[in-house]
């Protein structure tokens, strides 16, 4: 199980709609690794925190098919035009500001062929408590509506075939190294396919 808990079904069932090579954003400790390797023929792996992508390659030593890099997703992405068959990004984009998503979508349209397709998640209207109860807010987070959200990701990825769902999680006891105790809110699934 991955530090920040488990997999929601309703993100591995869209992780079904990928396929060929995949470019798995701010991957971390690999949280959902396993179904991203059973679907796709390769697994790029990035994150900006090297000991999380330590970890993930440890526990997948023996998978040719992962492959990982210290990437800051705020800079440019290290890859040729139309590199990708598939691009997955889930626990993340919520906690930039609106500018930094947008650059984040074009760098990720950038790197994704023609008709590639991305599964996605950004978690909304979050409450993360410590283990005494208090609220635990990170600095310079979007705390985004599920409304606005849905505006932001339908305004942006409006070159996207996109069908975005809602729905609900909440995580306990979680690692220390997460920060907090528990969390729960909503979060938005969204699976595209770049139409041009």
């Amino acid at each position: 199980m991955s530090k920040w808990g488990i997999e929601e079904k309703e993100t591995l069932n869209a992780i079904n709609e990928l396929s060929g090579i995949t470019l798995d954003v701010a991957a971390g400790d690999g949280r959902f690794i396993n179904k991203l390797l059973e679907v796709s023929d390769k697994v790029i792996a990035i994150d900006i925190n090297a000991s999380e992508l330590d970890e993930l390659k440890r526990n997948y030593s023996q998978n040719n098919k992962l492959q990982t890099e210290v990437v800051d997703i705020t800079k440019e992405f290290p890859y040729y035009d139309s590199t990708f068959d598939s691009i997955f990004c889930t626990g993340t984009l919520h906690l930039f500001d609106k500018e930094t998503i947008i650059f984040i979508f074009n760098e990720i349209r950038r790197v994704l062929k023609p008709n590639g397709k991305i599964v996605l998640d950004f978690a909304t209207d979050i409450e993360r408590l410590d283990k005494d109860g208090n609220k635990v807010v990170f600095d310079n987070e979007g705390n985004y509506s599920s409304s606005e959200a849905k505006e932001l990701l339908s305004n942006e990825l409006s070159d996207f075939k996109l069908n975005i769902e809602e729905s609900t999680f909440e995580e306990t006891n979680l690692d220390d190294s997460a920060g907090y105790n528990s969390i729960k809110g909503k979060f938005l699934i969204i699976v595209g396919e770049k139409l041009i």
